[in-house]
C-alpha cells in the first residue's frame, strides 16, 4: 500500500480543494458499457484515489486513462486486480504499444507518463514526485496492419455500442474496411442497391472518384448482408439516416463511439485487407483493380509487412510450377 499524505496547502494553491478532487473520483463514470464498469469501477476509483492522496497536485486527468488501461488489462491480457501485477512497467508498455495505436505520439506519451506516475506512487512511494518518463515514444505507424488480437478487440468495440443502429454501423464499418479495403469516401457513398448478394458472395459497386467492383472477403460478408436486410433498398448501408455524402461521417462515428481501448482506423483496416490478399497470393492485377490502384508503386509501402518466405517456398514459387505431364 502507498504512503498516504494529504497536501492541503498544495491543493489550496492549485485552486482545487482535495475534498473536491476526491468527490470527483468517487462519482466518476467513463463512457464504457455499464457491465464492464460494474466490474472494474471500484478498483479504478480506489487506485486513482490512492494516487491522489499521495500526490501534491490534482490527478483527475488520470481517471479516463486508468479506466482504459484497467479495462484492457482485464479483457485482453487476463490480468486481475492485483496492483503489483497490473502496474508492472512491461504491462504499461504493452498497453501503449498495442491498445493505443490510433493515438498520436504525444497522446501516447501522456498516457504512459500518467500510468508510470501511478505505478511509482502506488508501488515505490519514494519516487512519487516524478510525473513523467523521459524515454521518447516513436510515432504510431498508421500503416501497420491489425493483428488477429486487435481485430478481436475491434469486434468487441463494435458489439459494445449503445444502440442497435450504432452496433450495426460499427460492424458494417469494420466489414467494409477489413473485408473490402474501402476508404471513407467509398463507404459514405455506398448504398444497399450497390451491393450484390449471390452464390459467389457479396460484391460491392463502389462509386465516386475510384469507381470499381470489390468482392468482399468471405469472413466479413455477414455484417454487410445483415445491414442490407435491416436497412432496405436505396439507403446508405452505413448511417442509413444520413442525407448527405459527408466524408466525416465515419470519423465522427468512431470519435463519438462508446468504449475504451482500441478503436478502428480505416487506413489500417485497408492495409489489413491488402496484406491479406498479398499473403494468400491474390493475383496482383485483380488486387489492383479491387483496390482502385493504378500503379505497382502503391504496393511499396506494404511490402515490409509481408513475411519472409522459407527457402523451399521461395524456390518452388520461382521455379514456375510446370504441370507434371509437361515436365515428363
Amino acid at each position: 500500500m502507498p504512503i498516504i499524505h494529504h497536501c492541503f496547502d498544495d491543493y489550496h494553491r492549485s485552486g482545487i480543494p482535495l475534498d473536491y478532487a476526491l468527490k470527483r473520483i468517487a462519482n466518476y463514470t467513463p463512457n464504457i458499457p455499464a457491465p464492464y464498469w460494474d466490474v472494474i469501477g471500484s478498483f479504478v476509483r480506489d487506485v486513482v484515489r490512492d494516487v491522489q492522496c499521495a500526490t501534491s497536485k490534482p490527478v483527475l486527468n488520470l481517471l479516463p486513462v486508468m479506466a482504459r488501461y484497467v479495462l484492457w488489462s482485464w479483457q485482453k491480457a487476463g490480468i486481475g486486480f492485483d496492483r503489483e501485477t497490473l502496474f508492472r512497467r512491461e504491462m504499461i508498455e504493452e498497453f501503449i504499444d498495442h491498445a493505443c495505436p490510433t493515438l498520436k505520439s504525444a497522446s501516447r506519451g501522456t498516457y504512459r507518463s500518467r500510468l508510470l506516475h501511478a505505478r511509482r506512487t502506488l508501488l515505490d512511494a519514494e519516487d512519487a514526485g516524478v510525473y513523467f518518463d523521459p524515454t521518447p515514444l516513436a510515432p504510431a505507424d498508421p500503416m501497420r496492419p491489425y493483428t488477429p488480437q486487435e481485430l478481436s478487440a475491434l469486434h468487441t468495440w463494435a458489439s459494445g455500442q449503445h444502440s442497435v443502429t450504432r452496433r450495426r454501423d460499427a460492424a458494417t464499418l469494420l466489414a467494409l474496411g477489413a473485408g473490402a479495403g474501402l476508404a471513407s469516401e467509398d463507404i459514405v457513398r455506398l448504398k444497399t442497391d450497390d451491393i450484390t448478394i449471390d452464390g459467389l458472395g457479396v460484391l460491392l459497386k463502389v462509386t465516386g472518384r475510384r469507381s470499381r467492383l470489390v468482392p468482399v472477403l468471405e469472413t466479413w460478408e455477414q455484417p454487410i448482408m445483415d445491414a442490407v436486410m435491416a436497412i432496405g433498398p436505396g439507403l446508405p448501408v452505413f448511417g442509413a439516416q444520413r442525407t448527405s455524402f459527408n466524408n466525416n461521417a465515419v470519423s465522427n462515428l468512431v470519435a463519438r463511439s462508446s468504449g475504451v481501448g482500441i478503436k478502428p482506423s480505416l487506413q489500417r483496416l485497408r492495409v489489413t485487407w491488402m496484406l491479406h490478399h498479398l499473403n494468400v497470393g491474390t493475383p496482383v492485377p485483380h488486387l489492383m483493380k479491387a483496390a482502385g490502384i493504378e500503379t505497382l508503386d502503391a504496393f511499396d509501402r506494404y511490402l515490409r509487412f509481408l513475411p519472409e518466405p522459407d527457402a523451399n517456398e521461395f524456390r518452388t514459387a520461382l521455379r514456375g510450377g510446370l504441370p507434371e505431364e509437361s515436365a515428363s
